[in-house]
């Protein structure tokens, strides 16, 4: 391990040790999800991607009724929720009953870190079922919902790569100018929007999206969930190594587990942060958990320090003590 005077490592000591006790501090909550979106347009997928297990299920089917449909799961010890809302932006019979609907999100929904409003990129507006969805989670959660939400576009790779960037800004625009007629334009407008495809590992633009949409999840969220979301999720976050990253194309291949039919099979992709997303990371961490860091040869002596510590703390904090010591190393 690199050498540091005693004063750095001293420093660097006691960061951890604070971070270790804030951590523990956060072990018992969780966080919830509320997942907002016609009916196969990929809510499921995508929420499984993000998290790396088969959580939501997947499938195609017409719903038949407006229901709420939480999915309680854990990782690394982390409880979190799951909440699929069925029928709330889909073109179905029962949608006439908004009272109903919106009496039983407010009796089922008590705890939203992350909503996530998910619309096809290649459609070209915003349908009337959608509209509906938009003011009904509007009135059921009130402004401040949005505060913690993504515009989640799904089916990224059915535009042509000369339309791509246009047809994102384009989309998101008109799904902010719906959003804004129930909470105001200063509110619409903060509401990052993230493009994926969970067919391929890239958008047409050649980027990777689950590293930005996991950027933009956890930056968003509410302080209660971000930190039981980044232990839970942390094993598969990788930080940047250096200030310039060569990516390499992987291609993303399921892999099924014949032994084990019950469990999750998919063999999900890592995440890895670009720079910006790592100092977004980084400081949604720092707010979060109310750390400090003087100079860089105390970041330096951090990120050399929490590698050790977190291994002998193990599980999700451990982890999590590896990770952000990582980011605090300030690599250069």
């Amino acid at each position: 391990m690199e050498s540091f005077d005693s004063n750095s490592e001293k420093e660097a000591r006691n960061f951890l040790e604070d971070l270790i006790e804030k951590l523990q501090a956060q072990r018992g909550n969780k966080f919830v999800f509320l997942l907002a979106g016609r009916t196969g347009v990929g809510k499921s997928s995508t929420v499984n991607s993000l998290m790396g297990k088969e959580i939501a299920t997947v499938g195609d089917y017409e719903p038949t009724t407006m229901d709420i449909k939480p999915y309680d799961s854990d990782i690394n010890g982390i409880n979190f929720t799951i909440v699929d809302t069925p029928g709330l932006c889909d073109d179905i019979e029962e949608a006439g009953n908004d009272y109903q609907y919106l009496e039983l999100m407010r009796s089922n929904v008590s705890q939203v870190d992350s909503m996530w409003f998910v619309s096809r990129l290649d459609d070209t507006r915003v349908t009337s079922d959608e509209k509906r969805g938009i003011k009904l989670i509007s009135d059921a959660f009130k402004p401040k919902i949005w505060e913690h939400a993504v515009i989640v576009f799904t089916f990224a790779g059915n535009v042509d790569v000369s339309k791509y960037e246009f047809a994102l800004k384009k989309r998101t625009e008109l799904i902010r100018n719906e959003i804004a007629k129930h909470v105001g334009i200063k509110i619409a407008n903060n509401i990052p929007s993230v493009a994926v495809d969970n067919k391929s590992e890239t958008t047409p633009d050649g980027e990777k999206w689950l590293a930005e949409l996991y950027t933009q999840v956890y930056a968003r969220m509410s302080a209660k969930g971000a930190s039981p979301f980044l232990m839970a999720t942390v094993e598969r976050v990788k930080a940047p190594e250096k200030e310039k990253e060569v990516v390499k194309e992987v291609v993303y291949v399921p892999t099924p587990v014949a032994s084990l039919p019950s469990e999750p099979t998919p063999k999900y992709t890592p995440i890895e942060l670009n720079q910006r997303q790592a100092e977004i990371v980084r400081n949604k961490t720092s707010e979060v958990l109310e750390l400090t860091v003087a100079g860089a040869t105390v970041g330096a002596a951090i990120g050399a320090i929490a590698g050790p510590v977190g291994a002998a703390v193990g599980g999700a904090i451990g982890g999590a003590i590896g990770f952000i010591g990582g980011l605090f190393a300030r690599k250069k």
